[in-house]
């Protein structure tokens, strides 16, 4: 028997990707697209109205894998409690009213609110940011972990850190702008960790918490643990570059808060963003295929296409 899922957002870095893994895999792929017109087992949605969601009709689907986000912080807060929350909330809902057996949710480490900088930041030692302080992605993702853990219904939560790969948007643009510029800055002595996930070992991941019960947990999905400035050499050797590190005290921020760039530079490289994957690791017998290094050359790749 084929096991039925629906992947909410395949028109997403993230979705798109698990949706050609799975099909590739023998799994009966259903999705949902907002940006663009639905293809063959697509559904246009917008998951800011309960009414959308009658387009999936009624549909019994083994598995939900919720990718849906906003993570810009230029959008409003509106917007990001609207799409992160009360969106991850209507869908839980559908779920439970059409019997979906396991809602996997594509959740962040940011939920971890402030201390999303720093080391050592496991499930059990690090709690759930409940606060007001934080940036609104962050409360958000928090806030529909809650609900779902409180809704009834069968789930696992995947916490993402910076996902890297080709066409990622957020980590790799960034980084790779600021050194063709020859504008990065380093902050602080200490070498300090920097978990990531590599796009191409997430399928694997996925893959076995489909194929074993929920487990009504969550887990730090990561994949490789690197000193903050490794990480940044490994680019500036595969982009063919000569960078003399420059540094810079953390206060520097402030003078820079509007620069979200600047900011991920100082804090990354100031406090580290570790989070350990023992927990997952155990709990589903994995480890990482592809080496985080082919990672970087396919961001880079797909940065020099566009």
């Amino acid at each position: 028997m084929l096991i039925k899922i629906l992947i909410t957002g395949t028109d997403g870095f993230i979705g798109s990707y698990l949706k050609n893994y799975l099909e590739n895999k023998g799994f009966r792929i259903y999705g949902t697209v907002f940006r663009r017109n639905a293809k063959e087992n697509e559904y246009k949605i917008d998951i800011r109205s309960i009414r959308s969601l009658d387009e999936l009709q009624e549909n019994n689907f083994d598995v939900i894998i919720n990718t849906i986000g906003i993570v810009d912080q230029k959008q409003s807060k509106k917007l990001m409690f609207d799409v992160n929350y009360r969106g991850t909330k209507r869908l839980v809902e559908w779920g439970l009213t059409n019997r979906c057996k396991h809602f996997i949710q594509i959740s962040s480490i940011a939920v971890y609110g402030l201390k999303t900088i720093g080391e050592n930041r496991d499930e059990q030692s690090t709690k759930r940011y409940n606060g007001v302080f934080a940036i609104p992605y962050m409360r958000s993702k928090a806030k529909a972990e809650k609900y779902i853990e409180s809704s009834g219904i069968s789930y696992t939560i995947l916490r993402l850190p910076a996902v890297l790969g080709r066409n990622d948007t957020i980590l790799s643009s960034a980084i790779i702008k600021r050194l063709q510029d020859g504008n990065f800055y380093f902050s602080g002595k200490k070498e300090r960790l920097f978990s990531i996930l590599y796009i191409k070992n997430l399928g694997s991941i996925i893959e076995k918490v489909i194929m074993t019960d929920a487990k009504n947990d969550f887990f730090n999905c990561t994949d490789y643990h690197i000193k903050w400035s490794n990480f940044i050499q490994e680019y500036i050797k595969k982009l063919s570059l000569s960078i003399k590190y420059s540094k810079k005290p953390f206060f520097s921020v402030l003078s820079n808060l509007k620069d979200k760039d600047y900011l991920l530079m100082i804090t990354y490289s100031k406090f580290g963003a570790h989070f350990p994957n023992e927990k997952i690791k155990k709990e589903f017998n994995w480890n990482p295929q592809f080496p985080w290094q082919e990672g970087v050359f396919e961001a880079i790749q797909s940065y020099k296409c566009k």
